[in-house]
């Protein structure tokens, strides 16, 4: 009983690690955006899908992938907070999948 928890843990912790160098690149492409003019983000991705204004006058603009993997379909979701035309923030949420395929960064 106490090895097949200790191996379940350390497969869970493999698993989790993994995971996080898998995503690492992504989060760095997402941390590059900061600052940059947004222009840019219209240069790499195109006419956003969503996009809304809000009260304190920032622009919200979302991007929306969906990619075949295998028997399922992934998909990703990009966001961008832009304020005087400026990249304030950026982050995605995703299945890896589509996550590698759709995530750049600003001179991708």
């Amino acid at each position: 009983m106490k090895i097949n928890l200790m191996c379940y843990l350390v497969i869970s912790v493999l698993l989790l690690t993994g995971c996080g160098v898998l995503f690492s690149r992504y989060n760095n492409y997402m941390s590059e955006w900061k600052g940059q003019d947004a222009d840019q983000v219209y240069f790499v991705y195109g006419p956003p899908m969503r996009k809304q204004e809000l009260k304190d006058g920032r622009t919200l603009i979302a991007y929306d992938y969906q990619a075949p993997g295998g028997d399922n379909i992934t998909t990703c979701e990009i966001r961008f907070t832009l304020g005087d035309g400026i990249v304030e923030q950026a982050t995605y949420t995703g299945n890896y999948g589509a996550v590698s395929r759709f995530v750049k960064g600003p001179s991708k």
